[in-house]
């Protein structure tokens, strides 16, 4: 390697240890542009990830947005309409009181229904089949299930589709869509597999606005760079999907605040979440 390749590949490394605290400092101060890196940036850092085996196959945002805070919250839900839903108006299930919740079973099936507004629901069954489904009938299976028990959300987006070896199926995600953005912790994971959905999960947050000004976030490749720390040494890795969105823990409050992130999605189905204010890791 000749001295002036690494003397830039020190000022890239110089760069990703400290732009997270100069955008910080920069958005306290006064009003920021999003931060670019020049194009031998760019070429110097896609360098140092072919050098650690990662190809990313997602397309690279050019250009991306400032961003506030979100405000979020849990969602309240209909009880009784939620248990038509899964189980048919006639239905009179066995309902066992939970802390926060209750607990419905009716003809081999389970609702659990949490005053937070969570939806659980398992179709428990012990039937197994041989048989194969793809992606597509799996999409069109959640989709179904979702029309049949009180209707697709018209913010939801599909968030990924991860094969399942246990069921033969696969584990569609769908994340709610706020202005253009997805929300990573407003959520429906629902299980298809070839006899079936065999489980839905719901946590769908309520988004009350932006909160707070404005920021400048980081590029994605610095985003990607952070994700490559977490990975193995010599592991070869293919990146798909690297996009702008918000994340959240969840709080025991009424509202609180997601944060911008980049998500950063790999071949194999690990999806990262990078805090696009300081680098760091979310999830």
């Amino acid at each position: 390697m000749d001295f002036k390749r690494a003397l830039s590949i020190l000022i890239i490394a110089f760069i990703v240890l400290n732009v997270f605290l100069v955008l910080n400092i920069w958005a306290r101060e006064r009003p920021v542009e999003d931060y670019e890196l020049t194009l031998s940036q760019q070429q110097e850092i896609q360098s140092l990830l072919d050098e650690k085996g990662i190809e990313i196959q997602a397309e690279i945002p050019e250009k991306w947005q400032l961003q506030p805070f979100l405000e979020v919250g849990y969602k309240e839900v209909d009880e009784e309409k939620v248990i038509d839903d899964f189980f048919g108006q006639n239905a009179s299930p066995k309902v066992e009181l939970l802390d926060n919740g209750k607990n419905y079973n009716y003809d081999n099936k389970q609702l659990i229904i949490m005053e937070n507004g969570i939806i659980t629901f398992f179709d428990k069954q012990n039937k197994k089949s041989d048989e194969q489904i793809t992606k597509n009938q799996a999409i069109k299976m959640a989709q179904d299930f979702m029309q049949s028990h009180g209707g697709i959300p018209k913010d939801a987006e599909i968030n990924s589709i991860v094969y399942d070896e246990k069921s033969n199926g696969y584990l569609v995600q769908y994340v709610r869509n706020y202005d253009g953005f997805f929300i990573a912790n407003s959520y429906i994971d629902i299980l298809t597999t070839p006899l079936g959905v065999k489980s839905y999960y719901q946590c769908w947050l309520k988004a009350y606005g932006y909160k707070g000004k404005q920021r400048a976030v980081i590029s994605p490749l610095i985003a990607v760079l952070r994700v490559s720390e977490e990975l193995k040494e010599h592991d070869s890795t293919v990146i798909t999907d690297l996009k702008q969105g918000f994340y959240s823990r969840f709080y025991d409050a009424k509202r609180w605040e997601a944060t911008p992130v980049w998500k950063v999605q790999l071949k194999s189905g690990d999806i990262y979440y990078i805090n696009a204010y300081t680098g760091e890791l979310e999830q």
